[in-house]
């Protein structure tokens, strides 16, 4: 825990928040530990705990989650999608967000990507793939894409956008 503290002050936010999510995830600390952890660290820390979610399957959608948290949306992690899967992030309403890590997709796993990012685009959903650079080394560009998307509405239902019935092929 001590550890942690120390991350906060020294590292910085995002590494903190990496470690300790990860923590959380792993299940190596339990969510009680939180109020122990905002004791021992400064105030401008303790407000970033709010933030805190065991959801988060990497460090990638750590980082990304609290760096589209600052545009004021609500955003949530790991959302499962009846009938499809879950995502790694879902802005909004209908803004999927997901992560590719360091490792190449390829394969089945590819493939498997992309047959369900096209079921989530027929339902109405935006689907958008962000690599593990676009997040860690050029998030400035990235970060004004996801904002311009957000300005334009693009993570709600509205009149242009809204929910589809679950594709189904027999209908043609």
């Amino acid at each position: 825990m001590l550890s942690l503290a120390e991350m906060f002050r020294c590292a910085g936010t995002v590494p903190a928040m990496v470690a300790l999510e990860s923590a959380l995830n792993r299940e190596v600390l339990p969510m009680q530990a939180i109020e122990t952890l905002r004791t021992m660290v400064p105030a401008w820390a303790q407000r970033q705990l709010d933030l805190v979610s065991p959801d988060s399957d990497s460090g990638l959608e750590t980082i990304a989650r609290l760096l589209v948290h600052r545009l004021r949306v609500l955003v949530r992690t790991q959302v499962e999608m009846p009938g499809v899967r879950r995502v790694d992030l879902l802005v909004g309403d209908r803004l999927v967000i997901e992560l590719d890590g360091r490792a190449f997709h390829s394969g089945e796993d590819f493939e498997r990507d992309r047959v369900q990012d096209l079921e989530l685009m027929l339902r109405g959903y935006l689907v958008v793939r962000l690599s593990y650079r676009m997040v860690t080394d050029d998030w400035d560009r990235t970060h004004r894409a996801v904002r311009e998307l957000v300005a334009r509405g693009l993570h709600r239902w509205g009149r242009a956008a809204r929910p589809w019935p679950v594709f189904d092929e027999a209908r043609g």
